[in-house]
C-alpha cells in the first residue's frame, strides 16, 4: 500500500474518458428504483433523466445483477457513535480507491493542481443536483469554504487540512461548474483530507437553504435566531446547517449522499433510517441509478455488549463497529454454521491496538514534568507486559509493538516500532530510582516530589473491551513498579469532553499512523484537534497561529515545522524525506506508548446481501465500509 501524496494528472484524464463514455449512453437507458418510477407516474418526482447529472459517474459493481429493494439492518451506540452513520453514506469531493491506493473523483469529476500545491480547480458534475433537487454548483462550495469553514466565529480555527502558511483556504467560483480553492502556501495533501472522513466540508453547506441562517446572506438572521430562543446567528447556523455528527439529526437540510435521512437521530433509542435519495448521482453500468437499498436502518443500542447480542441472535446484516473483539468470532461461529451469515476478517491499518497517550499538559504539574523526560517515559514502556497483553486480550493475534509503519513500509522506523517494548520490571525500577521517585507510601506506590502519590488517570471508552483489558494488565505490572494506573472507563461523549477540557494524564485510543501515517498522523503530531491527545493544547496552538492554547515543546514545534513544509513539498521524494524526519524525532520523543500491534478486526455479514468485499479494509481515514460503494450493496430478495 502507498497512498499517493499529491494529485496525479492521468486521474484527473482517465476520470474525463470515462465520463466521455457515458455520453454514448442513450438518456432514455437511464432507469430507477420501483419506488422512484411509481412517484414519476404520480406527478410527485421528475424524470429520473432529468434528476441526474449530464453524465452521471458510472459505478461497476461488485457483483452483477444488483437488485432493488430492501432495507439493510445494523447497529449503533445511542450515544456518542453518530460517525456510524458517516460511514455508510457520507460523501467527499474525492473518495479513496478500494485498496487505499490513491484518491479517485468522486463529487468532484475531476481536478487539477499546480505545482506549488496552493491552487485547486475542481470540475464539478455538470447538473448534479442536492437532495430536494436544487442544482449543486460551484457557489455552494464556495459558500461552504468562504462563509463557513473560513468564518472563525462560526467554525473556529480551520482545521488543519483547511489552511496553509497561517491562513484559511480561500474559494471562488470559476463558472457554474469550476470551483477554484487558494491556500496562501502549499497543502499537497488536500484531494487525500477531501477523501477522508474529516475532509467533507466542502459539500456540506448548500447555500440556498444554509445561507438563510447566515448573517452575512440574511439581515433577519439574528431576528430568527431569537425567535428559535438562541444566542444568535451563529447558533441558529449551527442548529440548522450542522456539520458531522449533528448532520444526523435533522430530516430538512438537503445533502448529496446515496440516502437522506428519513427517522433522525434524537428520538430516545428508535431506530436512524435513511432512505433513498432520489437525485444520488451515481448509476450502474446498465444505467440504473443508485443506490440500490431502499433504506439504511440504524438499531441503538445502549452498549457494545447489546450490540453483540444483537449480532450473536442474527439480528444484523452487516456489522463491523463494537463487534471487533477476536474473543467474539467463536460466539459468531453458530451464525457461519447455519449458513445465515459470514465472518469477515478486515486487514487493520492501525500501529497500534492500544495507545496511550501521555498527556504533555496534564493539570498535573508534577506529571507533566515527568513526561517531559524520557527516561520516565521510557520506565512506563518497559512495565507494559506487552507478551501478556498480546495473549490474554488478543488471543495470539497480536505481536509487542511500540507505534509507526509495520516492516516494509517506506516510513518503517525501527526505533520508533520497537524500542523499550521488551518487559523489564527491573531497568523500570532502576529508572524511577535514578529519577528520584525512591520515597514510598504504605501501599507501596511512588511519591512525586511534593508528597502525593505518583498517580496516573486514564481515560478509555467504556465499549472497548480489548482497550480496557489491556489497561487492567498494565495497572497490575505499573503497580510493581509503584506506579499507580487509574483507568476512567467511561461513555465515549464524556471521554471527548474530558479530552477536549484536558482533564487526564492518558488518552487510551488506538495508534493510528500504521499503514497510513502521512494520512493520519495524530500520533507522532499535534495536529489532530480531537485525536492528538498527547495534548490538544499544542495543536489548539498550532492552529490558532500561536494565539490560543499552550506553546508545545520544541521538538513538537519542531515536527510542526517540517509538517508545514511537508505540505508545500513539490515533489514525493522531498515530501517523503520530510515526514522520516517527523517520525524520527516522534521516535526521540516517545510521546505515545503503544502496546501491540493491531490483528484484523471482525465483522459479521448476512449472505443474503451483496456488494460487500470480502477483503475490506478496518479504517477509519479510509472510512470502513464506505470506499466500498454501500450504495452498490444489494439484498437477494
Amino acid at each position: 500500500m502507498h497512498p499517493e501524496p499529491f494529485v496525479r494528472s492521468w486521474l484527473c484524464r482517465a476520470a474525463l474518458a470515462a465520463l466521455a463514455g457515458l455520453a454514448t449512453m442513450n438518456s432514455q437507458a437511464f432507469s430507477e428504483a420501483p419506488e422512484l418510477t411509481a412517484k414519476v407516474a404520480a406527478g410527485e418526482l421528475a424524470p429520473v433523466q432529468r434528476r441526474l447529472p449530464d453524465q452521471p459517474e458510472i459505478i461497476t459493481p461488485l457483483e452483477a445483477n444488483g437488485r432493488y429493494g430492501g432495507s439493510l439492518r445494523t447497529a449503533l451506540l445511542a450515544t456518542g457513535d453518530e460517525n456510524g452513520v458517516l460511514r455508510f453514506i457520507a460523501q467527499g469531493l474525492t473518495r479513496w480507491d478500494a485498496k487505499f491506493d490513491r484518491v479517485q473523483p468522486n463529487i468532484a469529476a475531476a481536478w487539477t493542481a499546480n505545482k506549488d500545491s496552493t491552487e485547486y480547480i475542481f470540475t464539478l458534475r455538470r447538473g448534479m443536483r442536492w437532495s430536494d433537487g436544487v442544482p449543486f454548483t460551484a457557489d455552494d462550495v464556495v459558500f461552504a469554504v468562504n462563509d463557513v469553514i473560513a468564518n472563525q466565529p462560526l467554525s473556529g480555527n480551520p482545521p488543519d487540512r483547511y489552511q496553509a502558511g497561517g491562513q484559511p483556504m480561500q474559494a471562488e467560483a470559476l463558472d457554474r461548474w469550476r470551483v477554484r480553492i487558494r491556500f496562501a502556501a502549499g497543502n499537497r495533501g488536500l484531494p487525500e483530507e477531501l477523501a477522508g472522513p474529516y475532509g467533507h466540508h466542502p459539500v456540506l453547506y448548500p447555500k440556498h437553504y444554509c445561507a438563510q441562517f447566515h448573517a452575512a446572506h440574511n439581515p433577519q438572521a439574528d431576528t430568527l435566531a431569537k425567535e428559535a430562543g438562541l444566542s444568535g446567528w451563529v447558533a441558529l447556523f449551527n442548529q440548522r446547517c450542522p456539520a458531522f455528527g449533528g448532520r444526523w439529526y435533522t430530516t430538512a437540510k438537503p445533502t448529496l449522499d446515496p440516502w437522506v435521512i428519513s427517522a433522525p437521530m434524537g428520538r430516545g433509542m428508535a431506530p436512524v433510517v435513511v432512505r433513498r435519495n432520489p437525485y444520488f448521482w451515481q448509476v450502474d453500468q446498465a444505467g440504473r441509478q443508485l443506490p440500490y437499498l431502499d433504506t439504511i436502518q440504524f438499531d441503538l443500542f445502549k452498549d457494545a455488549a447489546a450490540i453483540q447480542t444483537a449480532a450473536i441472535a442474527g439480528n444484523l446484516d452487516l456489522q463491523i463497529r463494537h463487534v471487533g473483539g477476536v474473543a467474539l468470532r467463536e460466539q459468531l461461529a453458530p451464525l457461519v454454521a447455519r449458513g445465515s451469515h459470514l465472518i469477515l476478517r478486515l486487514p487493520d491499518v492501525n500501529a497500534s491496538a492500544v495507545g496511550l497517550y501521555l498527556n504533555h499538559t496534564t493539570p498535573n504539574s508534577g506529571l507533566g514534568a515527568l513526561f517531559s523526560d524520557v527516561r520516565f517515559k521510557a520506565a512506563l514502556s518497559q512495565a507494559i507486559e506487552r507478551g501478556a497483553i498480546a495473549r490474554e486480550v488478543f488471543h495470539g493475534e497480536a505481536s509487542p509493538w511500540q507505534v509507526g509503519p509495520p516492516a516494509g513500509h517506506r516510513f518503517h522506523n525501527e526505533k520508533l516500532a520497537t524500542q523499550y517494548t521488551r518487559f523489564d520490571l527491573a531497568a523500570t525500577n532502576s529508572q524511577l530510582d535514578a529519577l528520584g521517585l525512591t520515597r514510598r507510601d504504605a501501599e507501596g506506590y511512588r511519591l512525586l516530589p511534593d508528597g502525593k502519590r505518583l498517580s496516573l488517570r486514564a481515560i478509555v471508552n467504556n465499549y472497548s473491551n480489548q482497550m480496557v483489558d489491556s489497561l487492567k494488565l498494565i495497572q497490575k505490572s505499573w503497580a510493581q513498579a509503584g506506579v499507580e494506573l487509574v483507568i476512567e472507563s467511561l461513555d465515549r461523549v464524556v471521554v471527548m469532553n474530558r479530552a477536549r477540557a484536558n482533564d487526564y494524564d492518558i488518552g487510551v485510543d488506538v495508534v493510528s499512523g500504521g499503514i497510513d501515517p502521512s494520512q493520519n498522523p495524530r500520533a507522532y503530531l499535534a495536529q489532530h484537534p480531537a485525536d492528538s491527545r498527547q495534548s490538544l493544547p499544542w495543536v489548539r496552538w498550532y492552529e490558532s497561529g500561536g494565539k490560543q492554547g499552550v506553546e508545545p515543546s520544541v521538538p513538537m514545534k519542531q515536527r510542526l515545522a517540517l509538517w508545514d513544509q511537508w505540505k508545500a513539498a513539490k515533489s514525493d521524494a522531498e515530501a517523503d524525506a520530510l515526514f522520516r524526519k517527523i517520525l524520527a524525532i516522534a521516535a526521540d520523543e516517545l510521546e505515545v506508548l503503544g502496546t501491540v500491534s493491531s490483528p484484523a478486526q471482525t465483522g459479521i455479514r448476512a449472505t443474503r446481501l451483496h456488494g460487500v468485499p470480502a477483503g475490506m479494509l478496518g479504517a477509519w481515514i479510509w472510512p470502513t465500509p464506505n470506499p466500498s460503494l454501500p450504495q452498490q450493496y444489494f439484498i437477494e430478495q
